[in-house]
């Protein structure tokens, strides 16, 4: 028989133990549950009651967005599953991370091979065409660069100031937009012009000072774009893992409704034999303009993604571009000189992202030359004036040329 105090201590010893295994099974005292970066989309556009729904599951929001009816937040991890299972709600995805794509007119090799000096020699420059890149910023006191530059935002940041740190942004730019100013050295390799070197030129901050971003700025990003009229958006960024529903829709309407022509980097996942399907996102969208990489012999750079969504190829083997400053994020190093207290880099950078902007540029030749033409009609004109390379008509390694 158990006597009534040693009842009573034997009960005190399980509900102890009945404690400590709880604290040990669940999350350590006082610990809060882990936040997690989400893209919410709801059956209608989201406003107050979508947002007091989010915010009282705990979640911070970053955006809600008209280009598509979601919201971006931060989350509770154990809120995710009951948000999802709320009859508004139609998915809740992960807010994937994106990367840069990255591995005078004698100098920018690439614009003459596409023939944009030509063009230039007719008199059309892009005049004034709206052309932002979505990258990690742009050195927009750049004198390659600074007249051309009509503004932006920082959506990394909130400080409103899209001034690039990385250098890419800045790289791309240059390909795209860099001003025809004689800013030329016959001694070494300065100066460089852009496809449309009057084009108004704008910068969307989306990576940040390694290069790396959320897909959330990326759809604000593009929110922004439609918003104040840009009429091409180079994106010379990507993901591997397909981003989501969210991102595509945000793709997709900004294309069939907004008439945004868009340019994207294929990606560098390619093999030197050009085997396999290796686009990566959001090129692989089919309201996307995808871009391969060429070198100086017309022939695909090596490391260049292949597959069905390529669409165009332009040069993109030491592509000499504007530069931030002297510091690289990989070799080869910039080259820079100092006038004025002004530092003026450049640098040869090789990869997709630096074949896009060639592309994008002549979108906003185009359009410089027919204002009323739409994203369609743009994109029509592109692929049938590209000079055939590879097999004869379209190819996975080269697209329509």
């Amino acid at each position: 028989m158990i006597r009534k105090g040693r009842v009573s201590a034997l009960a005190s010893r399980i509900l102890l133990v009945a404690i400590l295994s709880g604290l040990l099974a669940g999350p350590a005292f006082g610990q809060q549950p882990e936040r997690v970066k989400v893209l919410i989309a709801f059956r209608r556009q989201p406003g107050p009651a979508e947002q007091a729904l989010v915010r009282g599951m705990g979640g911070a929001i970053k955006y809600t967005y008209h280009l598509v009816p979601a919201i971006a937040a931060t989350l509770p991890e154990p809120a995710i599953s009951a948000l999802a299972a709320n009859p508004h709600v139609t998915r809740v995805e992960p807010d994937r991370q994106m990367r840069a794509l990255d591995i005078e007119l004698d100098n920018a090799w690439g614009v003459t091979r596409i023939g944009a000096g030509t063009v230039h020699d007719g008199g059309n420059r892009g005049d004034g065409v709206k052309l932002a890149i979505i990258d990690s910023g742009i050195n927009y006191l750049h004198p390659d660069l600074n007249d051309n530059y009509a503004g932006g935002e920082d959506f990394v940041e909130p400080d409103g100031d899209p001034m690039d740190v990385y250098g890419h942004g800045t790289h791309v730019a240059g390909t795209a937009c860099a001003e025809d100013n004689n800013n030329g050295d016959p001694d070494g390799p300065y100066g460089v012009v852009g496809v449309a070197p009057t084009c108004a030129l704008y910068a969307l901050k989306v990576l940040d000072d390694a290069g790396f971003g959320d897909a959330r700025d990326l759809i604000a990003a593009l929110q922004w774009a439609v918003d104040n009229d840009i009429q091409v958006a180079n994106l010379s960024l990507g993901w591997d893992l397909n981003p989501g529903e969210t991102v595509r829709e945000a793709f997709d309407t900004a294309w069939t409704d907004k008439g945004l022509v868009i340019v994207a980097a294929a990606c560098n996942n390619g093999n030197r034999p050009g085997k396999g399907d290796n686009v990566c996102y959001p090129a692989l969208y089919d309201s996307v303009i995808a871009v391969a990489a060429t070198d100086d012999s017309d022939q695909r750079a090596s490391i260049s993604s292949t597959g069905e969504q390529v669409e165009l190829a332009a040069p993109g083997v030491a592509v000499l571009s504007t530069w931030n400053d002297d510091t690289g994020y990989r070799d080869p190093q910039p080259v820079c000189r100092e006038e004025e207290g002004i530092q003026t880099c450049y640098k040869y950078g090789s990869g997709t992202s630096m074949a896009a902007p060639h592309v994008a540029g002549t979108a906003a030749l185009i359009l410089a030359a027919n204002p009323g033409w739409t994203n369609d009609q743009v994109r029509a004109q592109l692929r049938t004036t590209a000079d055939d390379l590879g097999d004869t008509g379209w190819d996975p390694h080269y697209g329509f040329g």
